[in-house]
């Protein structure tokens, strides 16, 4: 079904068995003082069995370059022997295996390494690490360029088969390649990209000089999508000066620190978002040419092969949520793919506060080392909602041999998925959705659609275990005048229903009232429909996702002139809104044609279930609004927990 996909393709003295290659992700775990433990070995191992190569992530080659600390230390000169078993654990199932190598230079932080950061030029980054960073001296630059080295030839004795530079994102070489980063007037410096390329193509011949065996990758930016960064035009003068130096491939990344969109792409980019820039580079290049950037679906990856953009692609968050994507897609089960939903959260979000990724749809990453529960009978489940929470239980617990019956009140399952996915940021959740209707499919469950979930229908059904997955609902706050300003929950819009006085849905002129997710995405819906919208708030915008996120948030909603208004609502008016200004102080009033509540949520209760003789186990937003990746991992956890049990 992809034969582009599965064929075999070298990377100078390498022969790769496919064309997939598993992304360098960090992960937050895994590491103990730079030592790969056997959590790291599962996790990787897991995804490696159908890719034709998997780069572990970013083994630092100095102290003051590790960017976090669950990584390889490469400057320890043990790594050798330490990273062997990994080595050995990705070549018994079929994968070579890449150490990626960098520098974070000036966007390390002080809170991780207690160093200063350094640079090429004492310019501090943009975003994200506030001090001004010490500029290299001649010599301290040459010590550098030895770090890369040592460190390939310990990732060359541990057994690996290549190195990746990391030369993109804002880490160290690229701050040399950047003309806004790198200032310096000495042979590192200099007024065209090929000359400022000296520092990493001095690193890559030093890699290659101390692992001649290895196949040399370079990782950079085809487009730092920041004002006065790298373009595609430099880009393309870079990877020629790597490829002259000894480069065997290029893959073509985008985005730094700070830019908009960034180097993960997520929410509603486009998939596949940088082929493009792949494709560009590669008409100017003789060695191969790897994409990486949000490529989630088999049948594109091997649409861009086609259509020659690229040589090969490099899957990352997709293979976090779906560790047999290459499986499957090699047997022709691409409609079985978990997919990736793209918003981060879960995953790249957690690294900002320095805690172990997950994922949102695959609660197991991390925990690859855990046996799945053994049940020692067959019982009755009874779950009661079709929302995340609600549909995970249930396939679970079909997969794991229980008696399942979903009751989901509406005529299709999918709950506040389906609300969600009529907002333009959150569209993936449709392909959610679709999955999971496909998955309760597979594993025997009984979905009964139309049926309110009542304690008397429930004990009918004579569960042992009742998992209660009904949602959450926003409580609009008391207000005088809505009897004269048409007003909407989120649910109520996203499901087209009218509004307190009927009225044009959506409005033309709406007040969103709220902060979090679910105002955010409310706001967008409407502007995107040709409204004018206003948000109106006390708490930060996005104040419940991560910071990649609201920054994804608020670069669209700027981007469509949705205004932002500090303060909450006192009274409707037949006119719009008057509210308190929290940022000048008093009152004011902003015109509006209609108002949307998306505020804070309650969960909906179900009387009686504490008679049923049953377990009863509350999940997701019916246990406490939250978001989707709380919901599905409670309603696997609910399942797996009772069956160990049993």
């Amino acid at each position: 079904m992809y034969p582009l996909l599965f064929s075999p393709l070298s990377l100078g003295p390498l022969e790769l068995r496919n064309r997939i290659v598993l992304s360098p992700m960090t992960t937050g775990f895994g590491f103990d003082q730079g030592v790969p433990d056997e959590s790291m070995a599962a996790y990787l191992r897991t995804r490696s069995r159908a890719v034709g190569m998997t780069v572990v992530a970013f083994g630092a080659v100095a102290p003051e370059g590790r960017v976090e600390e669950q990584l390889p230390w490469m400057w320890r000169d043990d790594m050798g022997t330490k990273l062997a078993p990994l080595v050995t654990a990705l070549h018994e199932v079929g994968a070579r295996a890449c150490l990626q190598l960098g520098h974070g230079g000036r966007q390390v932080s002080p809170r991780v390494t207690g160093l200063q950061p350094v640079a090429p030029s004492p310019i501090a980054p943009p975003v994200h690490v506030k001090e001004p960073p010490h500029e290299l001296t001649r010599g301290e630059v040459e010590a550098v360029v030895e770090a890369f080295g040592r460190a390939a030839a310990r990732a060359a004795e541990a057994g690996f088969d290549a190195v990746e530079l990391h030369a993109g994102h804002g880490y160290l070489v690229h701050q040399f390649l950047s003309a806004a980063s790198n200032q310096r007037s000495d042979v590192y410096g200099g007024g065209t990209t090929a000359e400022r390329a000296r520092f990493g193509v001095d690193v890559l011949c030093r890699m290659r000089r101390e692992a001649p065996a290895l196949a040399m990758v370079v990782r950079l930016n085809g487009d730092d999508i920041t004002p006065g960064g790298i373009g595609p035009a430099d880009a393309v003068d870079a990877a020629r000066a790597f490829a002259e130096a000894g480069a065997d491939a290029v893959v073509v990344s985008a985005g730094v620190y700070g830019s908009v969109p960034y180097t993960i792409p997520m929410l509603d980019d486009a998939e596949a978002s940088h082929v493009e820039l792949a494709a560009f580079l590669k008409r100017g290049l003789a060695v191969p040419v790897l994409a990486v950037g949000g490529i989630e679906r088999p049948a594109v990856a091997e649409a861009a092969l086609r259509r020659g953009d690229c040589d090969g692609v490099v899957v990352g968050r997709a293979l976090i949520a779906d560790p047999e994507w290459a499986e499957k897609a090699a047997a022709g089960r691409g409609a079985e793919i978990r997919p990736c939903i793209g918003l981060v959260d879960s995953c790249a979000g957690m690294l900002e506060h320095g805690s172990p990724i997950s994922c949102a749809v695959n609660p197991e990453v991390g925990r690859e080392l855990r046996p799945a529960p053994q049940r020692s009978r067959s019982a009755r489940v009874v779950v009661v909602g079709a929302g995340p929470a609600g549909l995970e239980a249930a396939c679970r617990a079909g997969e794991l041999g229980h008696d399942v019956i979903l009751l989901e009140q509406s005529e299709r399952p999918g709950g506040a998925l389906l609300l969600a996915a009529r907002t333009p940021p959150l569209v993936r959740l449709q392909r959610l959705v679709t999955w999971y209707e496909r998955r309760l499919a597979a594993a025997g469950a009984e979905l009964r659609t139309d049926t309110r979930g009542t304690a008397g229908t429930i004990a009918a059904l004579g569960p042992e275990l009742v998992v209660v997955a009904v949602g959450a609902s926003t409580e609009p706050p008391v207000l005088e005048g809505y009897e004269l300003l048409p007003a909407w929950t989120i649910e109520d819009l996203l499901s087209g229903r009218p509004s307190t006085l009927g009225g044009r849905l959506p409005p033309a002129r709406p007040v969103v009232v709220g902060a979090g997710r679910h105002a955010l995405a409310g706001a967008l819906a409407c502007a995107r429909a040709g409204g004018e919208v206003t948000l109106l708030s006390r708490e930060r915008p996005g104040f419940d996702a991560s910071g990649l996120v609201r920054r994804a948030y608020m670069a669209r909603l700027e981007r469509e002139g949705v205004r932002r208004l500090h303060g909450r609502p006192l009274e409707l008016t037949a006119a719009g809104v008057r509210w308190t200004d929290d940022a000048e102080g008093g009152e004011a009033f902003v015109a509006a044609d209609g108002v949307v509540i998306a505020d804070r949520r309650a969960p909906v209760r179900l009387p009686g279930l504490d008679l049923l003789g049953a377990e009863v186990v509350e999940t997701g937003d019916a246990r406490e609004p939250r978001d989707i990746a709380s919901a599905i991992a409670e309603g696997r956890e609910a399942v797996d927990a009772f069956t160990r049990g049993l």
